[in-house]
């Protein structure tokens, strides 16, 4: 998969996959419970950045079952480890994928970044084994911004730099609103109660929310600075906001889009 979005060093990579996990990882959970994961599931986690989620299902499908974490970048998982937990170096996007297999498949935040993302979903539809769960997070970034700030002034340059690179996103092949959309796709497939629930938090100045804006406006920064819109005042103006207790934005809306196969 050439050009990934994030692409980044080590430390960046750390600290973006470190933000991810503390700022969704309770929402994931509590979807994955909702999709009845249990003792004796095999269950594959794509694109899976760190493995939190992956150790976690390991945790709940016990010795009898079995997990398998995949992603082309395997810095992330160095430490995720677990008796019936398996790390697999895998590109979706070049790799198929064997069929029937998984009793779940699960992907947060994977087909929102990658391109020819419908032939993808296909492709994730078919791994599961008859009566099989897929469960897939994506963000829909609507109604996105500031909610408080010291002045109106810091609102306008936050809002910008945030919509600049959003912008950038969409520019590199991200579909910024693929969260909205899988419902259609997944209602196109093969799959049986599909069914779509969001969720949205305010993230105050230094929370693992803004943590993460942070980090992804250091990894975009030079396409934000490109598209005219934003100059290097306005960016270190923003991400000294990200820290500011007196800030708060309205996060990214995470949608989890499931059916059954």
């Amino acid at each position: 998969m050439a050009g990934y979005v994030f692409a980044s060093d080590d430390r960046l990579t750390a600290t973006h996959l470190g933000a991810l996990d503390r700022a969704f990882d309770h929402i994931s959970a509590r979807r994955l419970l909702d999709c009845g994961v249990r003792a004796g599931w095999r269950c594959l986690d794509v694109g899976a950045g760190s493995g939190s989620l992956a150790v976690w299902l390991a945790g709940r499908v016990g010795r009898g079952g079995e997990v398998i974490a995949t992603d082309l970048d395997l810095r992330g998982l160095r430490y995720a480890a677990a008796r019936n937990l398996r790390v697999v170096e895998h590109d979706l996007t070049v790799d198929r994928l064997a069929e029937g297999g998984y009793d779940l498949v699960h992907g947060r935040l994977l087909l929102i970044l990658l391109e020819g993302r419908c032939d993808l979903l296909r492709q994730l539809v078919g791994a599961l084994k008859p009566g099989g769960v897929l469960l897939l997070e994506d963000f829909d970034v609507e109604g996105a911004g500031t909610v408080c700030a010291p002045s109106e002034a810091d609102a306008e340059v936050f809002d910008r730099v945030l919509w600049s690179y959003l912008d950038a996103m969409s520019a590199m092949g991200a579909d910024i609103h693929w969260g909205r959309h899988l419902y259609g796709e997944l209602c196109r497939t093969e799959l049986s109660r599909v069914y779509s629930t969001a969720t949205a938090e305010v993230w105050r100045g230094g929370s693992p929310g803004c943590e993460l804006i942070r980090t992804n406006f250091t990894q975009l920064r030079e396409r934000v600075l490109a598209d005219g819109r934003v100059d290097l005042a306005d960016w270190r103006h923003a991400m000294r906001l990200l820290e500011d207790r007196r800030f708060a934005m309205r996060g990214f809306l995470l949608v989890a889009n499931s059916g059954i196969r």
